[in-house]
């Protein structure tokens, strides 16, 4: 009786949190709406829904106090009520930042027009960028799912990035124009508050790992080894942001065939948009990479190799494009059964994408310090790689064979087929690229 009253006021304390996560979504989508319409009226709603969040974080709080007083829980239970708490307070803190962004509104109206002819910044992509941060967070919360909460955390560069090209841009058209310069400080406000943003949904990613295992990520951080790569082989420090985006961009296909099984257009043509914005990034940086290395650079590896390396870690990206493409010739009618299959290959096809940043990161230690421990780990997670895209080979071949049972309709089982193929290069790929990094850190 005593587990089963616990567990029922976990439960509660869990469904308020989800409200409050809902309503706090609901506010910063909201407020960034209202800055992408100029739209005042809209922004004083959610300025006022500020104190229906602050009623819920007291809620929380209250209810989570009254659970260890009256129920006395240890181990996860109790981690997991003082992470509902520190959650509530970072989701009443990006309440705030929606706040910040929606009373910036009413002072950009009378810009508009300025704007829209002088200096054109667009920031709605660090926006978007930060709200799948918070969604994945919370959905990471819900499942207890720490693979999850751990991308979330490596996600917050990509937003980091994101401030320094904006605050970059916007600095240089308030240099060309004066006039800017009152609607620039308040664009300036809007980045910092979605940098805040991406940072507190970090910090919900770590209450995530908490609750589960007990771990303090922030304690546990070894930054060391990227500041000397940084700063030592800043080329690899280049390969591991291409990869960054390379993973965020794959990231989300399984979200774009998802809208194509249910039909939601409108969804799938979003989910693209951004796949293919991410994927321009990596092309930027991929561009970085090749046009400015000094022709008289030393490095510890054949340039040759390198650029054979980025461009199959390129080509997993390419492929991520390639899968929407296709999705968006036509329209094929999936049932339940075959989406689940379809859904669960993808998943396979990009499980070597999370061996990615790990690997640059021991091959390059090992670059630097010939240090044996990192080419040997470099080396098994390589491994890991081959043995996935192994697995996706398999349960490929398993799903085509179904297809040729199941499926009567010759231009139906020619258009799965084909993209059935399309999900497995992304690990065979992913595969060809660990093994150039296996074979440049052989020598």
């Amino acid at each position: 009786m005593v587990r089963k009253a616990l567990e029922r006021d976990l439960q509660i304390l869990k469904n308020l949190l989800i409200d409050m996560a809902k309503a706090v979504n609901d506010m910063i989508s909201g407020a960034m709406l209202s800055f992408e319409k100029l739209d005042a009226k809209m922004a004083e709603r959610i300025i006022n829904y500020d104190d229906q969040v602050d009623y819920y974080e007291h809620m929380v709080t209250l209810t989570a106090l009254e659970v260890m007083a009256l129920q006395q829980p240890v181990a996860k239970d109790l981690r997991f009520i003082v992470s509902t708490v520190d959650i509530a307070r970072n989701l009443e803190r990006l309440a705030d930042q929606a706040v910040n962004i929606a009373e910036r509104v009413p002072n950009l109206i009378e810009y508009k027009e300025s704007m829209a002819s002088f200096c054109k910044i667009d920031i709605l992509n660090m926006a978007k960028e930060a709200l799948f941060m918070l969604e994945e967070a919370i959905n990471a919360f819900l499942s207890e799912d720490v693979p999850k909460a751990q991308r979330v955390i490596q996600h917050d560069d990509i937003v980091d990035q994101f401030k320094r090209d904006y605050l970059a841009q916007i600095r240089e058209c308030m240099k060309g124009d004066l006039s800017f310069v009152d609607a620039g400080i308040e664009y300036i406000i809007i980045v910092q508050n979605l940098e805040r943003v991406a940072d507190h949904a970090c910090n919900i990613a770590e209450s995530v790992i908490f609750t589960v295992q007990g771990k303090i990520p922030k304690l546990e951080r070894t930054p060391l080894v990227r500041e000397i790569i940084a700063r030592e082989l800043p080329v690899f420090n280049l390969l591991l942001r291409h990869a960054r985006l390379v993973i965020e961009c794959c990231s989300r296909v399984p979200l774009a065939l998802e809208a194509y099984y249910k039909g939601d257009t409108e969804r799938f043509k979003e989910i693209s948009q951004h796949i293919i914005d991410i994927e321009k990034e990596a092309d930027k940086v991929k561009t970085n990479i090749r046009g400015h290395l000094p022709k008289g650079m030393i490095l510890p590896v054949e340039k040759f190799e390198l650029f054979l390396y980025l461009k199959e870690q390129d080509a997993v990206a390419d492929v991520a494009e390639k899968i929407l493409n296709w999705l968006s010739f036509k329209r094929v009618p999936l049932t339940t059964n075959l989406y689940q299959k379809l859904e669960t290959l993808l998943n396979q096809s990009l499980e070597p994408l999370r061996y990615f940043e790990e690997i640059i990161d021991y091959s390059a230690d090992f670059l630097i310090s010939w240090d044996e421990n990192s080419r040997n780990r470099a080396k098994e997670l390589i491994r890991k790689v081959r043995y996935h895209e192994f697995l996706t080979e398999e349960m490929g071949n398993q799903l085509k064979r179904f297809l040729f049972e199941s499926v009567s309709d010759t231009f139906a089982l020619f258009y799965i087929l084909r993209l059935i193929e399309l999900i497995c290069e992304v690990s065979q790929h992913a595969e060809n690229a660990g093994d150039l990094m296996r074979a440049m850190i052989a020598k």
